[in-house]
């Protein structure tokens, strides 16, 4: 139970902190089709991320 819940929530934080780590480093020397990306409204992106994250519980507090 442990496990799923890890992997239903930790995953996509996981990701999240990766993306955000990499966005950090590179800067204003990111790849162009990341600097399109990265002109989007930033309130698009974090609910994307919300509706993974709370999916991904929904998910598992469906299966146990």
């Amino acid at each position: 139970m442990l496990r799923e819940l890890v992997q239903a929530i930790g995953i996509p934080l996981a990701l999240l902190l990766l993306a955000v780590l990499a966005l950090e480093h590179w800067g204003d020397r990111l790849p162009p089709w990341l600097q399109r990306l990265a002109e989007r409204p930033a309130w698009l992106w974090n609910t994307g991320i919300g509706l993974i994250i709370g999916l991904s519980l929904l998910r598992w507090l469906l299966q146990r």
